[in-house]
């Protein structure tokens, strides 16, 4: 195979990945090494996806981010965690989080997770309902005054029954 064919097919294989979902830069470098490219053909199309924009990490946090929170809301240490171990630079996280809003796992993101899932703690003693609830929202990634706040608001609205 010559120089421009493996070129060609490490950018075919590239594109292939982008077509299922976004990737951020290092992901994609994983992929196309685990699917036996070569570094130097790797190197050349991640540049050219880049200088497209069809790879561009903020963008990919940015995406990440909201469509994370539409599905599965969570705290922001756990959002770190997460990004970070996918090899995006803390500094680009950073500056996504600061682009967006603030409730990004804030009380009211956690009440309204809390809220959608009252079904599973209507009906439980108090103790063990908030226990729950603190449980859900910690393998969530809430730090503990928000997770306090949102348990004490959701307990409240479910014992009232609004």
């Amino acid at each position: 195979m010559s120089d421009a064919e493996a070129l060609n097919k490490t950018r075919r294989v590239a594109l292939d990945l982008l077509g299922v979902r976004d990737r951020s830069v290092k992901e994609m470098r994983e992929r196309l090494l685990k699917r036996g490219r070569e570094a130097v053909d790797i190197d050349t199309v991640v540049a050219d996806l880049e200088a497209l924009g069809l790879l561009d990490d903020h963008k990919f946090v940015r995406r990440w981010i909201e469509t994370r929170r539409e599905r599965r809301p969570e705290g922001v240490p756990k959002v770190m965690r997460d990004l970070l171990r996918r090899g995006i630079d803390k500094q680009v996280i950073d500056q996504v989080l600061q682009e967006l809003d603030e409730d990004l796992g804030s009380a009211d993101e956690a009440l309204e997770l809390l809220l959608r899932n009252r079904i599973r703690y209507a009906g439980l003693e108090k103790v063990k309902g908030q226990r729950r609830m603190y449980g859900l929202l910690a393998r969530r990634g809430f730090d503990p005054d928000t997770t306090r706040q949102a348990v004490e608001r959701a307990w409240s609205e479910i014992e009232s029954g609004d």
